[in-house]
């Protein structure tokens, strides 16, 4: 995970000039994040969080920025875009990168999930689902089956013989699942622990939306169990697992087609991401290359994690059914 784009103190006042904030006091780069640059920028009464866009243009972000804008009126806990003040209409550039400063909401991520941490999840993705359902811009998944065919044929080259017969055995199985019964709305599409913030303990933001899109609701409940309900043995928590499917259930209720597709969706949520990040390994190696980058370390984007958790779901499917069905 890196900063791409270095943007000096000074550099990021002169930026930030038409927002006509109070003096910058810190400014520092954000680490966390794969797709764009982030800088935590603070006056002496206020956080911002500014945001260097390293591959969205300005016509792409304005539905992520009128989403933010419709869940906050929803109640839904999400950052708030600051618009300048000086040029409210315009989105300032950065060497041809779209900017965008935002409100810094409080809390923090976490790193060990709890039951009580799942509880709240699943309650805020079932509170999401809900509210997205008057959202009228949308925008089409871009992780289906046929895109993640697609990307696989790219990375063939960096796949061991064991996982390209892996890669080739999953995807003939799930070609073979058929999801248009699914209910479908818009959804997160990457609401890991690094993406939602809590205040001791309760759950007092959900941020990075730039996966959101239109897909079925089970894709996104998959994606998070994948990563909230993860136990000491790098496998699904039963008790965690319960407890974000009670949530979630408490407030949207699963079909029987979702029920039934439960444990597929979790084999197809760690395939999706497990080729990303292998894409995004390769690529980094690449930008590395080209950029003076802020990196660090962090075992949580390791494409081998979701590797290994897409062999247990194929081995443990009437395990992962029956957590989904004691909820009932």
């Amino acid at each position: 995970m890196a900063v791409y784009t270095p943007l000096s103190l000074t550099q990021a006042e002169q930026l930030l000039a038409p927002y006509a904030l109070d003096p910058i006091i810190q400014h520092s780069g954000i680490s966390d994040g794969i797709e764009n640059t982030n800088y935590l920028t603070s006056t002496l009464n206020n956080g911002y969080i500014l945001t260097i866009f390293e591959h969205y243009t300005a016509p792409q972000l304005d539905y992520f920025f009128q989403l933010l804008e419709y869940l906050s009126k929803q109640g839904i806990p999400v950052p708030q875009r600051i618009k300048p003040a000086l040029q409210p209409h315009s989105l300032p550039t950065w060497h041809d990168k779209p900017i965008a400063l935002f409100q810094q909401l409080a809390g923090n991520s976490i790193q060990h999930s709890s039951a009580q941490h799942c509880t709240q999840i699943g309650q805020a993705l079932a509170q999401l689902h809900i509210a997205g359902k008057n959202f009228t811009l949308l925008r089409k998944n871009p992780w289906t089956l046929t895109q993640i065919v697609n990307i696989s044929h790219t990375l063939v080259d960096f796949l061991t013989p064991q996982e390209h017969a892996l890669l080739k055995d999953e995807l003939s199985f799930q070609q073979k699942i058929t999801n248009n019964d699914l209910p479908q709305g818009l959804i997160h599409a990457d609401l890991f622990r690094d993406n939602a913030l809590f205040v001791e303990d309760q759950l007092s933001g959900i941020v990075d939306f730039y996966e959101a899109c239109h897909a079925p609701f089970l894709f996104d409940i998959a994606i998070s169990v994948n990563d909230w309900c993860i136990g000491d043995d790098q496998y699904i928590d039963a008790q965690k697992t319960r407890a974000f499917l009670h949530a979630y259930e408490g407030i949207r209720p699963l079909t029987d087609n979702e029920k039934q597709q439960y444990s597929t969706m979790l084999r197809l949520a760690a395939l999706r991401f497990w080729l990303s990040r292998l894409r995004y390994q390769h690529s980094n190696q690449q930008a590395g290359k080209d950029h003076e980058l802020i990196t660090h370390s962090d075992q949580n984007k390791d494409p081998d994690v979701l590797k290994s958790l897409l062999l247990k779901h194929r081995e443990q499917i009437t395990f992962c059914q029956s957590l989904l069905y004691e909820n009932n």
